[in-house]
């Protein structure tokens, strides 16, 4: 059962954005503002060019689970799933996937940097990688954990952006200077990698409690 909603979230996230193709084109429309207006004339800097990673990262992970559940409340899929599995299961599912899609865009995305920013190499391309994915699984847990406290709002679309955006800029700021700090320091900084861990487990606790209160006032 888990298996089947595991493949009904992936087809929800085809419907709603087109797919991972849709991704990759709206970061790339992105990458390439910033680059026509700033990095033709002065290159950007190191510090810059990962600030505008986290801020494509935050959008997509924002547009992402939005849609997502758009579509499964549009196609009334929302309550079928929850007539047959739990509230947790569609909860984890819905994250697991969503956050393999912006994986694989992170690593398309981490490419294209290298080609259009000079302050962006190719051999820090595993440690670039590693921190999208460590901050796209915190914003997928907080986004999700919003979504389904917002589906029961009467304003869904507009009450998620209200609790997302709040939520998310301590992991903006912490994750970038934490990001930073790795590189700054000699060897496998571990102390950032633990921080943005702790960002993991905190949002997915905090999702679980969340889903804890939906379940009792139900």
């Amino acid at each position: 059962m888990f298996y089947k909603i595991l493949k009904k979230e992936f087809v929800l996230i085809g419907r709603s954005l087109g797919g991972i193709v849709s991704l990759l084109s709206l970061s790339l429309c992105l990458l390439f503002i910033f680059y026509s207006s700033i990095e033709v004339n002065e290159a950007l800097s190191i510090r810059s060019v990962r600030g505008l990673k986290w801020a494509i990262l935050f959008l997509l992970n924002f547009i992402l689970v939005g849609q997502s559940l758009f579509e499964e409340r549009e196609s009334g899929g929302w309550f079928a799933t929850l007539s047959q599995v739990s509230l947790t299961k569609l909860f984890l599912a819905k994250s697991l996937i969503i956050w393999l899609c912006t994986s694989l865009v992170n690593a398309i995305l981490i490419l294209v940097f290298v080609v259009f920013f000079q302050n962006a190499a190719m051999d820090r391309f595993f440690g670039e990688w590693l921190f999208s994915n460590l901050g796209s699984i915190s914003l997928v847990f907080l986004g999700v954990s919003m979504g389904i406290i917002s589906e029961e709002s009467r304003m869904k679309e507009i009450v998620l952006p209200l609790l997302q955006i709040p939520f998310s800029i301590p992991l903006f700021l912490f994750g970038l200077e934490a990001e930073s700090r790795f590189w700054m320091e000699p060897g496998f900084y571990y102390p950032s990698v633990f921080l943005l861990l702790f960002f993991a487990v905190f949002y997915g606790s905090l999702g679980s409690l969340f889903l804890e209160i939906l379940k009792k006032e139900s």
